[in-house]
């Protein structure tokens, strides 16, 4: 089984129906047959993920969901400097749309938001500062308590153009309720407390610093050994040595292993790792023309009935999988999952094609 099926047990902190039927779509999909089976399977199913690549898609949708809210809009960002979404998050609340916004303040986080936090905050945005000792790395938006916007992007505009990024609007129900719930957690210990408990739990969820009784970092590993014929791995930070050590065991036993990020001496020591056991490294140059590699991906056995995706703000390295505040989405076949996994497929095999080898 995948990785998916280990979220059952985390039923009890949410509705329970909503749990079960989530955990029984979840193992009805990873047993499914054959691609066409899943495929059924999913459009019998409702429709919860969507997905937006950037940078060809633009942050316009982004931009319409915040004009679009109607009661309550509320945001965890690391980054926060883009002019136009935050005159539209103003706008909102002075509609009377409830807009509440959590910033993170550690590493470098109270420089580049601190324009950010002083513009809503005059606007009559509820604004706080992150709870104090995190890194909140997360990128997520929820409207109206129905739509979470999982992201591995920043709200930074001047990089939109030029940065390999995703978003998956999620609409699950069981997902959301679980994003509000921490959410609330969160805003309630901001700026100086902590987190009464630190986070809520769905199926399909990976939360950093934890997820059921592990860590995002046992999530990915355990997502990383579930592939059987192929990985395909995006990220911008490739240095926790449980996952790429990971990586070139799948290699070593015959899985196809792909790797694409932006070239760095930093992850020198996980490049040679990995392409010593059979991965295949291509890399962008770190320069202004190039692409840069942000997105943040897990490929499980493309094309595959039982393939899967994990995708958010967690990057590949020991601060981002147990001690920061990150969410992942764990997607498969069903509720458009399929349709999802294609899409970024197609766009990995892109990047794939346009990156060069990486050199010892």
């Amino acid at each position: 089984m995948k990785l998916i099926t280990k979220f059952a047990a985390s039923c009890a902190t949410i509705a329970a129906v909503a749990c079960i039927a989530l955990a029984t779509a979840a193992l009805t999909t990873q047993g499914a047959a054959s691609a066409a089976t899943a495929a059924a399977h999913s459009a019998a199913s409702p429709t919860y993920y969507r997905l937006v690549q950037y940078p060809k898609a633009g942050f316009g949708g982004l931009y319409s969901q915040i004009a679009s809210a109607k009661h309550s809009i509320d945001m965890e960002m690391y980054e926060l400097s883009d002019p136009t979404a935050e005159r539209d998050l103003g706008q909102a609340a002075r509609r009377g749309v409830t807009v509440r916004v959590l910033l993170d303040r550690d590493y470098s986080g109270g420089e580049v938001n601190a324009a950010a936090y002083a513009y809503l905050k005059a606007h009559g945005v509820q604004v706080r500062w992150a709870p104090a000792n995190y890194i909140f790395h997360i990128k997520t938006t929820t409207f109206d308590a129905q739509t979470s916007d999982v992201s591995t992007a920043n709200l930074t505009a001047a990089y939109y153009a030029s940065t390999r990024d995703a978003e998956v609007i999620d609409t699950n129900p069981a997902q959301v309720q679980a994003i509000e719930l921490t959410f609330k957690m969160d805003w309630d210990a901001a700026p100086a407390g902590v987190p009464a408990a630190q986070t809520a739990q769905a199926p399909g969820l990976v939360w950093s610093p934890n997820t059921l009784n592990g860590t995002a970092e046992t999530a990915m590993v355990a997502e990383v050994h579930a592939a059987r014929h192929a990985i395909d791995f995006e990220s911008e930070e490739l240095s926790d040595p449980p996952v790429y050590n990971a990586l070139a065991a799948d290699a070593r036993r015959g899985v196809s292993c792909r790797i694409v990020m932006t070239n760095s001496t930093e992850w020198k020591a996980a490049f040679r790792t990995v392409t010593k056991a059979g991965c295949h490294v291509h890399v962008f140059p770190d320069t202004a023309k190039a692409l840069y590699i942000h997105e943040k991906l897990l490929l499980d056995d493309p094309g595959k009935s039982d393939e899967s995706l994990l995708i958010g703000s967690q990057n590949a390295s020991w601060e981002s999988l147990t001690e920061n505040r990150e969410l992942g989405l764990m997607i498969t076949n069903a509720h458009g999952g399929a349709t999802v996994i294609h899409d970024v497929s197609s766009t990995f095999q892109t990047d794939f094609g346009h990156a060069s080898a990486w050199k010892r």
